[in-house]
């Protein structure tokens, strides 16, 4: 009887063993194989991998916004429960989504998903030669602008997302309307990011949304390593060029401070920004005469807002021919792909592309330095 009492524990321990560890495999068949999403610069996201998708949670995306958050929920579509609202929850893979900036545009077609676009805000601007196609073929629709958003045409073209991006406080106040209309706004501050490779790394934000997350990484990587290779380049230069950027605007020169994307760029590329002692990363107001007087040293001078020659620069603003660098023509300005209707590539494909921008630098401040044909600036005659 003893050693009948006995077998039948073992029996029992077995089975209920077994039933555990079935359970327990289940259980673990339910979590979805998904990458971490490892960020080594941009500072404006965060991905976390959940049991059905992922939480995603974007940072103060607006110029001067402090402890501003929002979390957004991607859940795969397949495990969306009719519960689920617009509020709450963004099916992914996104397979219609509209881009209120150019940049997203840029983000979304590295992915080779310039199909899942359905809305633009200003197509005019857009360079993507694939959306210029498909604004041609009509199946991407401009939504329009801001305050003036075609909220019944956003809402006809029934989007699982719409990107937008803020310059205040107030976009949040406008997009609100869509948030009623159960539409999911996600915030991209991509434009915040000081770090140019930062700003590409927002293809990891752009890979989860589309179900595209290893070739973000991997695009990224390939971006990293030959801008890494390209600073390394430039690293131990003794003699650097000082670099002066920009025009006035209503009589008024804007500086960008020296922890700023564009400084960053210049400092990468081997240049020494003539004014890297402002601080932060926002820009800085100076007089026309101010400015002068910095500008006075300058061996190279690039982003001359929109000017397409010497002479335009001059006509507008004559005082400026007393600048050596002017005299000596190295102007540079990033508009060698600017479409007829004023789109230009520099502020979309070149969110995504600051390897290719910082060869344009290197190549503009060491022009025996390296084999490369400038792909956002050009020489201004």
């Amino acid at each position: 009887m003893r050693h009948f009492k006995l077998l039948l524990i073992i029996i029992l321990i077995f089975v209920f063993g077994c039933k555990n560890s079935s359970f327990d495999a289940k259980k673990e068949q339910k979590v979805p194989e998904k990458q971490t999403l490892g960020l080594d610069y941009a500072q404006g996201f965060r991905v976390k991998p959940t049991d059905n998708g992922y939480e995603l949670e974007v940072f103060n995306p607006w110029q001067g916004a402090k402890n501003v958050n929002y979390k957004y929920k991607l859940i795969e579509r397949q495990q969306l429960s009719k519960t689920d609202s617009a509020e709450n929850a963004i099916p992914i893979p996104i397979s219609r989504a509209i881009c209120l900036s150019t940049t997203h545009i840029a983000y979304i077609d590295q992915l080779n998903s310039s199909a899942t676009i359905v809305g633009v805000s200003g197509s005019d601007f857009v360079s993507s030669s694939a959306v210029r196609q498909l604004i041609r073929e009509g199946k991407v629709s401009d939504v329009g602008y801001e305050q003036s958003i075609n909220y019944e045409l956003v809402l006809s073209l029934k989007p699982d997302v719409v990107f937008s991006y803020g310059v205040g406080a107030e976009a949040a106040g406008y997009l609100h309307k869509l948030h009623d209309l159960d539409i999911p706004v996600v915030f991209v501050g991509d434009y915040l990011e000081t770090s140019p490779l930062g700003k590409a790394e927002w293809l990891k934000f752009f890979g989860a949304m589309l179900g595209r997350e290893k070739m973000a990484d991997s695009l990224f990587t390939i971006i990293e390593s030959d801008y890494v290779a390209t600073k390394s380049f430039v690293e131990n230069c003794q003699t650097k060029p000082n670099v002066f950027i920009n025009l006035p605007w209503n009589d008024t020169w804007y500086f960008p401070g020296g922890n700023s994307y564009m400084a960053n760029l210049i400092r990468d590329a081997g240049g020494n920004y003539s004014l890297s002692h402002l601080d932060g990363n926002s820009s800085h107001p100076f007089s026309i005469e101010s400015a002068l007087v910095k500008g006075m040293e300058a061996d190279v001078w690039i982003n001359t807002g929109s000017a397409e020659s010497l002479h335009e620069i001059s006509s507008n603003f004559p005082q400026l021919k007393v600048l050596p660098v002017f005299r000596s023509g190295n102007v540079y300005n990033s508009i060698k792909r600017t479409n007829k209707l004023g789109g230009n590539d520099f502020y979309e494909s070149g969110a995504v592309k600051p390897n290719l921008i910082l060869k344009d630098l290197v190549k503009i401040f060491y022009p025996d330095s390296i084999e490369h044909e400038l792909v956002y600036f050009q020489k201004l005659e």
